[in-house]
């Protein structure tokens, strides 16, 4: 008997040894899998070099929302000309025959951030593979991007900002500021239909200052440019990322030849255009006063899209200069001259992500931030698979 009870109390007391045993090898297991899917995406084609900079001027970064240049205003919009447009030409150095070479805004701005498309894509995967989808939240630094590796390396204090969480709900460790300042008013969450006489016309009346740019804090576009101007440059160098909600594209059901639709988008787009144009004035003027040293670079995040619903084997021109066709420059004029130069006399055509290279040469003295050269090739919107050579085709001015 006492030998029976002594077997059994083995095989309980072993039992619950190895229960134990299998348990904690089970939550090493969950644990380790929940780090995989948490921990960071690098990909797996790094492709970077370490570049060391000898100049360190603040760098600005801004993009504005479909944003075209004006030849392209011309021929797919009607319009002469912006108050936007009229200041770039004033006041920036602009690159003809300018491109993005992904769309939309999320892919177009964090393939940007990652200095070669197919990092970016190489990336994507590896988080697609985790089983969490493919958004990287490169933008909001959720995981590493080649350009803020970089500009780390360099001393580079880095902020990004943009009105709202799109780029990702909350600031991970690749940056220093995420900055989304768009809170929900009371007149935020009104039918439009009704806002104009909502009580006694105030939310009226706070539109209006808004878009003659009288006011800064709020909706979150107006935001977004007052925070590029509160960032503190009292310390070390600064990077300043942000994109700005406007004009704004097309809807998904805007159809070129409705004669309705076009009319109504083109006047919003030279309306929105010109309040757009107060607050890159109030940039400018600020760095002007503030941080004469500064490189400011400016840019569309994608064209406006207007060939929605034309295919691109269809109407390939139409198709590729609104979506990737874009306004872009630097203030001030002179800022790295002879590397856009370089660019510029290479090929007929520069790309946001030609402008991106040529400016880290600048500060390097020539080197390049890449080990190889970057893939050539579109990888997102309607011309996803064609050689960059595709813009060459298809050049605007």
């Amino acid at each position: 008997l006492f030998v029976a009870f002594r077997i059994i109390d083995e095989q309980r007391w072993g039992g619950i040894v190895l229960s134990a045993v299998a348990l904690i090898g089970l939550m090493i297991v969950v644990d380790n899998y929940k780090v995989a899917r948490a921990g960071p995406v690098s990909g797996d084609v790094p492709n970077i070099r370490e570049i060391s900079f000898q100049e360190t001027p603040n760098l600005y970064f801004v993009s504005f929302d479909a944003m075209v240049p004006r030849e392209l205003l011309n021929k797919h919009l009607q319009l002469d000309t912006t108050d936007f447009h009229d200041l770039f030409e004033e006041r920036f150095r602009r690159f003809p025959n300018f491109f993005v070479e992904a769309t939309p805004t999320m892919r177009s701005l964090e393939s940007i951030l990652s200095l070669d498309p197919s990092v970016y894509g190489s990336q994507r995967d590896a988080l697609a593979a985790r089983g969490n989808g493919n958004e990287l939240h490169l933008f909001s630094g959720q995981n590493p991007s080649l350009l803020f590796t970089i500009l780390r390396n360099n001393g580079y204090e880095i902020t990004t900002i943009f009105a709202n969480t799109y780029f990702g709900k909350e600031r991970g460790p690749y940056v220093d500021n995420y900055i989304t300042p768009h809170k929900l008013t009371v007149c935020d969450l009104l039918d439009p239909k009704i806002r104009a006489l909502s009580f006694w016309g105030h939310c009226s009346r706070i539109d209006k200052e808004y878009l003659e740019g009288r006011r800064w804090d709020g909706p979150g576009v107006y935001r977004s440019g007052a925070s590029i101007m509160k960032v503190d440059v009292s310390g070390g160098p600064q990077f300043v990322m942000a994109h700005l909600d406007w004009p704004g594209h097309v809807g998904r059901s805007y159809r070129h030849d409705n004669a309705a639709q076009f009319s109504k988008y083109s006047a919003r787009y030279l309306r929105k255009s010109n309040s757009a144009a107060l607050h890159l004035d109030a940039i400018v003027r600020h760095l002007e006063e503030n941080d004469p040293g500064a490189i400011l670079l400016v840019y569309g995040d994608h064209g406006t899209m207007a060939s929605m619903g034309v295919k691109f084997e269809d109407n390939p021109t139409f198709v590729v200069q609104a979506n990737y066709g874009v306004l872009g420059g630097v203030y001030p004029r002179e800022a790295c001259a002879a590397w856009f130069d370089e660019v510029a006399t290479a090929q007929n055509h520069m790309t946001v992500l030609d402008a991106v290279h040529a400016l880290l040469r600048c500060l390097s003295g020539g080197e390049s931030a890449l080990a190889q050269p970057r893939n050539r090739t579109i990888f997102f919107g309607p011309a996803k698979g064609q050689d960059l050579s595709i813009f060459e085709e298809q050049l605007y001015e």
